[in-house]
């Protein structure tokens, strides 16, 4: 871990000084992170906004007051992006929704296909995520994705080792218990 905030400071006073390919390596450091944050509107939508994450991080480069500072600065960019999408999203569906009333539309039902189980698996785990807090989604991205999640949790979510465990506990407890709720049945 300091390892990495090492080469956060040594990178982003290069990306300072005029070395693209300084940010390039911030990029490549936690990217994955940043994306895991992002998957919340699917993958289409999470890769457009890890993209304007970095885009909008680029451009205030100058805002994290340290590099220790520069994970939570992020992620809390990567909140907010993922936030506006959402909004984003829910705007245009109620205008196509309105637009396809207007227009007498029904939708015709998706031909099942080989993969609809595990795709439904995924979908009630992402959407199970998505019910979690924040911190508590972000404790479950960070231990899965990060070679050394509690180091990482220290800086993200200001947590100490122990209290990082603790929260990982009660976001898998948390995790389970809505992931066994029974879904609800179809309308035969």
């Amino acid at each position: 871990m300091t390892l990495s905030m090492d080469d956060d400071a040594r990178d982003l006073a290069a990306v300072k000084a005029g070395d693209p390919a300084a940010f390039a390596r911030v990029y490549d450091r936690h990217a994955a992170i940043v994306l895991s944050i992002c998957r919340r509107g699917g993958a289409a939508d999470a890769d457009d906004a890890l993209q304007e994450t970095f885009i909008r991080a680029f451009r205030l480069l100058d805002r994290p007051s340290s590099p220790a500072d520069l994970r939570r600065w992020l992620y809390g960019i990567a909140r907010r992006v993922c936030s506006e999408q959402r909004r984003a999203a829910s705007r245009r569906g109620r205008h196509e929704s309105q637009a396809a009333m207007h227009q007498r539309e029904v939708p015709s039902a998706a031909a099942p296909h080989a993969g609809a189980e595990r795709a439904e698996q995924f979908c009630r785990l992402e959407a199970a995520l998505d019910r979690l807090p924040d911190n508590e989604r972000l404790a479950i991205h960070l231990f899965y994705l990060e070679d050394d999640p509690a180091p990482a949790a220290s800086i993200a979510l200001g947590v100490s080792r122990s209290g990082f465990y603790k929260l990982l506990d009660r976001a898998r407890r948390r995790l389970a218990e809505i992931l066994s709720e029974r879904p609800p049945s179809a309308i035969a």
